[in-house]
């Protein structure tokens, strides 16, 4: 440090001794333009530490040629001037030569966080100092950026990068700043960028399409997928690979294009490509979907006649899933034995398919049978295979062997889901079992990993009504509410009418007030029961309020109500009464 710039930051050092090893940053130091330094320490106030700290590291250099130490010394004083004094960099205009673009960019770089680098980034390639920003200095910021999650300002750097300066990017960048924008969810903004990579001369992977073309088919979004797929196919701005068309396949399957999914299947040989084992399930499944089980069936025995893709375990699962849920299960058994005979072996959603199709039929007896199947090919049960012969015997009426499947459940260690409490519950409650119903859902309310639902409360305050037990069905509601699920309005029709039936208006009156200010607006349904019963009951007046609650246009159900409006809603509503 020069004597000048020592006695500007008020610091002094002693002389090093001739046996002390030489400083490292000394040696750069001397290497730094003498004006320069010496400005910089004058203009720089002594107490930013972490400039000091910056300007004066004693960490070793990284080896380099001379001419780059004084270039890193530039770019951390331009970055620590940008920063905390930008009026002063006129100075740097004094230095000959002027800092560099590679200077600049490498300032941007020294920036501590993605605000700091805008500002040095705007300094510098600004009056006064107007340094030309070269591309390396906007990809520098625009990487920064992106990893900062300021891909909107990413987008507008890079937009002045192509559109004002003429830089183009490389493959390996403009693939980053894509997966940056789709990461991000800007689906679209990453739609622009790889319909202008043939125009920047980029050849970006199928990867980066295929991947944007999933998102947006799993967002909904399956004709922009497809209108994207067949424009960059067109303009001939990627190859397509077979996942290419898998994902564009898969997508309008999934909404039921099953015709646009063969035609795409045609197209395949136009880019050298050839369905494979997945493209056939792909279109399998659709078919099925779509109830064309049969042709799905087909295509199923043209490939094992062609030999060319062997259908897998997905393919004859699906088949025999379309036949299913036909409620042909002659035929889903058929598709099932010449599985087995291919030597595919059927897996744990094969036997699910299977058991919840004779569940559904009432069949419980095959059910059961394929249940002893899936044991001694030794593929364990899920919850989802209890799930569905509890499932079955309930549809017949056996809830006793319901239950005796719900105990088995714990020998393999398998613990119900919502929706297996959601079927036994139920069943109980329409066998007007309210006392196990509430057991069951008391458990329920013990299990951590469960989300209560409505749909599962609902049956048990609809059969405690209907006995009469109002209060305890309200109690049970507002032990809903305190494990955080919301009632829904099914859940307070169910105890307006309650209410009705016990002859407490007042009550029901209170709960429907309730219903409106909770946000859960009641529909037609809901409304018109209950002026039926204020109707039955003989309050007229309140037919008035209810309908303007319900409208949201009162606050409060102690308004009286003009008598000439109660009458017109009076006659408006008799017929519901007489009905």
């Amino acid at each position: 440090m020069t004597a000048a710039a020592a006695a500007a930051t008020g610091s002094s050092s002693p002389s090093p001794s001739p046996s002390s090893p030489p400083d490292p940053s000394a040696a750069v130091t001397s290497l730094m333009h003498p004006r320069l330094h010496a400005l910089l320490c004058l203009y720089l106030p002594h107490h930013h530490r972490p400039l000091v700290r910056l300007l004066h590291s004693s960490s070793p250099p990284p080896p380099q040629p001379p001419s780059s130490y004084a270039e890193l010394w530039i770019s951390k004083a331009l970055a620590a001037a940008a920063l905390l004094r930008p009026e002063r960099l006129p100075v740097f205009r004094s230095l000959e030569p002027p800092p560099s673009p590679l200077a600049a960019a490498a300032a941007v770089r020294l920036a501590p966080c993605a605000s700091s680098a805008l500002a040095v980034f705007a300094a510098l390639h600004s009056p006064p100092l107007c340094i030309t920003p070269s591309a390396q200095s906007y990809q520098q910021i625009i990487v920064v950026m992106c990893r900062s999650g300021r891909q909107g300002d990413a987008l507008q750097l890079f937009d002045q990068m192509t559109t004002h300066y003429g830089y183009s990017p490389d493959t390996r960048f403009l693939s980053f700043l894509v997966n940056s924008c789709t990461c991000a969810n800007l689906l679209d903004a990453a739609a622009t960028l790889l319909s202008k990579a043939s125009e920047f001369g980029c050849r970006v992977e199928a990867y980066a399409y295929n991947k944007l073309m999933s998102l947006l088919i799993g967002r909904g979004r399956v004709n922009d997928a497809v209108a994207l797929f067949e424009r960059w196919i067109q303009g001939k701005v990627y190859s397509p690979d077979v996942w290419s068309f898998n994902v564009v396949i898969k997508g309008v399957c999934r909404v039921g294009y099953v015709q646009k999914a063969l035609e795409l299947v045609e197209r395949m040989n136009e880019f050298g490509c050839s369905p494979d084992t997945v493209t056939h399930n792909i279109l399998v499944d659709g078919l099925c979907r779509i109830n064309e089980v049969s042709r799905g069936h087909e295509v199923l025995k043209r490939l094992q006649r062609d030999g060319v893709c062997m259908p897998n375990v997905v393919t004859f699962t699906s088949v025999i899933s379309g036949y299913c849920k036909a409620g042909r299960m002659e035929d889903a058994m058929s598709v099932y034995s010449d599985m087995v005979a291919s030597g595919t072996m059927p897996n744990v959603v094969t036997y699910n398919v299977l058991i919840n199709g004779y569940g559904k039929v009432g069949d419980m007896g095959s059910a059961v049978e394929v249940y002893r199947q899936m044991v001694l090919r030794h593929c364990p049960p899920d919850v989802v295979t209890f799930s569905s012969l509890i499932d079955g015997y309930c549809r017949c009426g056996q809830l006793d062997d319901a239950l005796r499947i719900w105990n088995e459940m714990n020998q393999h260690h398998i613990r119900p889901n919502v929706y297996t409490f959601s079927i036994i519950i139920h069943t109980l409650c329409k066998q007007n079992r309210s006392k196990e119903a509430i057991g069951l859902l008391n458990e329920l309310n013990m299990r951590p990993d469960i989300a209560p639902q409505a749909f599962i409360y609902n049956p048990v305050i609809d059969v405690l009504c209907k006995c009469g037990n109002v209060d305890e069905a309200n109690f049970i509601r507002k032990g809903m509410v305190e494990k955080g699920c919301r009632p829904d309005k099914y859940t307070y029709t169910i105890l307006i009418i309650g209410y009705c039936m016990k002859s407490r208006i007042a009550d029901a009156i209170m709960c429907f007030q309730e219903m409106v200010e909770a946000g859960c607006y009641p529909d037609n349904i809901t409304v018109n029961c209950f002026i039926s019963c204020l109707l039955k009951a003989g309050m007229p007046n309140e037919v008035d309020n209810v309908m303007r609650l319900a409208s949201g246009g009162a606050s409060s159900i102690k308004e009286v109500p003009s008598p000439t409006g109660s009458l017109m809603i009076h006659e408006q509503y008799m017929s519901i009464v007489l009905a």
